[in-house]
């Protein structure tokens, strides 16, 4: 393991029609008795735009110093 690797920068996902971060994926999940809570076992392909009201492609952008 090389861990003199830098980490990798940290993103924003957007839609690939509209830019908006307002964007969902589907997942599947299930209960966890022991922890008492739901636990994410699938995230699906499908994406849906919340601004632009459908499904859509996403994008990842390297977020800045400053910003997104």
């Amino acid at each position: 393991m090389d861990l003199s690797r830098s980490p990798a920068p940290p993103i924003t996902i957007h839609c690939a029609t509209c830019d908006s971060q307002d964007v969902r994926r589907d997942a599947s999940v299930e209960w966890n008795t022991e922890l008492q809570m739901w636990e994410i076992v699938t995230v699906y392909d499908n994406a849906d735009c919340e601004d632009c009201g459908g499904e859509t492609s996403l994008i990842e952008k390297t977020m800045t110093a400053g910003g997104s």
